[in-house]
């Protein structure tokens, strides 16, 4: 087992790129710091680093290491903050999961609502996917989280719908077909498409949507973020298809969203640990978000 000084000089290694900024980083010595590497090694079984045009490169080993040593410390560091906030008597805190989207469009005003209501609580916020946010409120990392998905949530997980979720074609409103009050997804393949990854549920349904119809996907874009897909099309690179979240982000922007169809396996939903009721802040929290969705989600 590595301890917390060890986690802290292999991410200081991995930020500073050298023994001695590293070492001076953490306040350590470089010779210590060499000496603690090295022991590091002896005790895994295998090198983190390699030397090369003298500088120290991480191994595929030690850079398969190092996202659970961010996790491992940022975990620790949480607890940390926690401890202090219970000391200053500031014991409200809320620890939330949200996937992209969600986090930037419902988030801060729902944020905002509980801060009146709790004025000295403290907040943290993860991003992830809606898998990985779901992992997060099994293992109590999050009191609340947003995901969008079909996925069925593990049991330790309670889910709660708060919205349907449908997908959008966005245009720039010079766009020749922006006028238009309906688009198909025809008309779409044929002005350009800027998808979501397939990894993604919005990404997934837009895949399926096509193959149902009967329609070749083949995007001229494909990317991780809703946000990117609607920059993209307000630079009329094509058009791009995002859920509901992203449409309103568009609208935001002065783009045009056009409703194509709605994800029947899809939903926007809170997710939570089921062995711990939500109280307090969390319930505000749900009341806020549930609040929120209301007046985001653009018409179907």
């Amino acid at each position: 087992m590595l301890s917390r000084r060890e986690l802290l000089l292999l991410r200081a290694m991995y930020q500073q790129r050298t023994v001695t900024a590293a070492a001076h980083s953490i306040h350590m010595t470089q010779p210590a710091a060499s000496a603690l590497l090295k022991d590091m090694e002896t005790r895994l079984g295998f090198a983190l680093f390699s030397r090369e045009n003298r500088r120290l490169h991480l191994t595929s080993q030690g850079r398969a290491l190092i996202p659970e040593v961010l996790n491992a410390l940022s975990g620790m560091e949480s607890v940390d903050r926690l401890a202090s906030d219970i000391r200053r008597g500031a014991s409200d805190r809320l620890s939330v999961g949200a996937v992209a989207v969600a986090s930037s469009m419902l988030l801060p005003q729902a944020l905002l609502t509980v801060r009146r209501a709790y004025p000295g609580i403290t907040f943290t916020v993860r991003a992830g996917s809606g898998l990985e946010i779901i992992e997060m409120a099994v293992d109590h990392r999050i009191d609340l989280g947003i995901v969008i998905g079909s996925a069925a949530p593990n049991e330790r997980v309670r889910k709660e719908p708060l919205a349907a979720v449908s997908l959008f074609a966005i245009l720039h409103p010079q766009h020749p077909q922006a006028g238009a009050e309906v688009l198909t997804l025809a008309e779409v393949a044929a002005l350009g498409l800027i998808a979501l990854s397939p990894a993604l549920p919005a990404g997934r349904a837009t895949q399926q949507a096509f193959e149902h119809n009967g329609l070749d996907y083949r995007p001229l874009m494909e990317v991780a973020q809703s946000f990117t897909a609607c920059e993209l099309a307000g630079e009329q690179l094509g058009v791009a298809v995002v859920e509901s979240l992203g449409a309103r982000y568009a609208q935001r922007m002065g783009l045009v969203a056009r409703h194509l169809l709605t994800m029947e396996d899809s939903a926007l939903s809170l997710v939570s640990p089921r062995d711990r009721p939500l109280e307090g802040p969390g319930q505000c929290l749900r009341e806020a978000l549930r609040a929120a969705v209301g007046g985001l989600l653009p018409a179907n």
